[in-house]
Order: structure tokens, then C-alpha cells, then sequence
């Protein structure tokens, strides 16, 4: 549309050097919508201020003087200012969505397990670190190997993992795959659940001890409170016997 308004409007107005025999001599550069695009393009997204920097500066008496501001104006704004910054827009915003998904993708190869699919925060307070993890127990280098090693080697030579793993790979399953398991964990989780057995078993010794204890001292009570019992039903007997006699002694 630019390059249409350009080749209506300053059809004499582009121009460009040319060389001819030693002597410089200058051709239109707009005597075809061809030529029109072409220099548009090349000079106009060039310049900072558009296409109005490389064309000749008309005099206010002409009278395509208003079209020609009209056409420089929309040039700039629309081409250099929207056109473009919406290009280099897109071109930032899509760097920057490779390089976002790029650090979301090393973040998660950094802290969770490329095998089981573990996280860091699950080897935390435990004997075996996350690094040991994925260095030791679940390489995925090693299971790169094993893998490439099953397929290179004769099926009439593998063990029984071996024929479970490569009937597996063959069908394109991944349930021989450790998924959020990991055997330094459940080692972990099995001396742990001893450990709590254990301390609710002493705590369970303590509480039959303690009921124990109490039993006794409430069978002690039961028998002290018997005792003065029958120590204030003697004192009222005695009691009764002295005031019925002393009358009698007294007549």
C-alpha cells in the first residue's frame, strides 16, 4: 500500500546514483510498482524517520504537499513505529519463551530424577543425598546402556531381567521403569517404620507400667480408707459402750 501511494504520489521525487561512462548521473527510482516496493523496502525501513528521509522535501506550494505529509506521517507511524516493533515483539517475546522454557526444563533435569521422576525435597534428611541418587542408583547413562545393550545383543543369551526388560522396550512400554520408587528410600522407609514400631512399643511398655503403678496405689488407698473405716466404726462403738455403762455407775 506504501509502495502504491509512493509510486502515485512521488513518482518523481526517488531518485538514486547511478555511473555511467565515469560521469555520476541520477535515474528515477520509482518508474515501476516493481522499483516502487523495491526502494520503499530498501529506503524506507532503513532510515529511522521512514521513506520521507530519502525522498526530495516537496515546497508547501505544491499541491500533493498535504498528501506527501499525509503519506511520510503514516509511513513512519505505521510501519516503522507499529510494523515493526510488532516484529521485533514477537521476535523478543518468542527468545524469550525458548529461554523461560529452557530454564524450566534445566530446572526440572537439576532437581528431580530423569529416571524415577523423584524430586530433591524426597532425599532430604535421608542418608542418600539427591546427587548420589542420580549418580549411583538411578544413572540414566546406565540405563542408556542397558538399553542399547539388550538390543545388540542375542536373544538367546539374556537373563531373565534381560528378557522382561526387552520384551518391554519391544512393546514400547515404560513400566520396568522405577517410577517415584527408589530402593535406598524404601530401605529408609522400612528401618524408619521399625524405629516408630519400636518407640511405640516402649511407649506402650510405659503406659501398662504406669497403669500398673496407679492400680497399686489405688488398691493401697482403697485399703487405707477401709482401715480408718473400721478404726471410726470401733472409736463409735467404744464410744456408745462408755455412755451406756456410765449411768449404770452412777445409781
Amino acid at each position: 500500500m506504501e509502495s502504491i501511494g509512493g509510486k502515485y504520489l512521488n513518482m518523481d521525487d526517488e531518485h538514486c546514483q547511478a555511473i555511467d561512462s565515469g560521469e555520476e548521473m541520477k535515474e528515477t527510482a520509482c518508474d515501476s510498482l516493481r522499483m516502487c516496493i523495491v526502494t520503499t523496502l530498501n529506503q524506507g525501513l532503513r532510515n529511522g524517520g521512514g521513506i520521507g528521509d530519502v525522498l526530495r522535501a516537496p515546497s508547501s506550494e505544491e499541491p500533493l504537499f498535504v498528501a506527501r505529509v499525509v503519506y511520510d506521517l503514516l509511513f513512519f507511524f505505521v510501519v516503522i513505529i507499529i510494523v515493526l516493533n510488532l516484529i521485533f515483539g514477537v521476535i523478543i517475546d518468542t527468545f524469550a519463551d525458548l529461554r523461560s522454557e529452557k530454564q524450566q526444563k534445566e530446572l526440572i533435569l537439576k532437581n528431580t530424577c530423569f529416571i524415577c521422576g523423584l524430586n530433591r525435597s524426597a532425599f532430604d534428611n535421608k542418608i542418600v543425598n539427591f546427587e548420589d541418587h542420580i549418580k549411583c542408583e538411578h544413572n540414566m547413562w546406565h540405563y542408556l546402556f542397558f538399553t542399547v545393550l539388550i538390543k545388540v545383543k542375542d536373544p538367546t543369551e539374556f537373563t531373565g531381567p534381560e528378557s522382561y526388560v526387552y520384551a518391554m522396550v519391544k512393546a514400547s512400554n515404560l513400566e520396568w521403569f522405577p517410577r517415584l520408587r527408589a530402593i535406598s528410600l524404601n530401605a529408609i522407609e522400612g528401618e524408619g517404620e521399625q524405629i516408630e514400631l519400636k518407640g511405640l512399643t516402649l511407649q506402650l511398655q510405659n503406659t501398662q507400667m504406669l497403669v500398673t503403678t496407679l492400680s497399686q496405689q489405688l488398691m493401697e488407698l482403697k485399703d487405707q480408707m477401709s482401715e480408718q473405716r473400721k478404726q471410726k466404726q470401733r472409736m463409735e462403738l467404744l464410744n456408745s459402750a462408755s455412755a451406756y455403762l456410765h449411768p449404770t455407775n452412777a445409781t
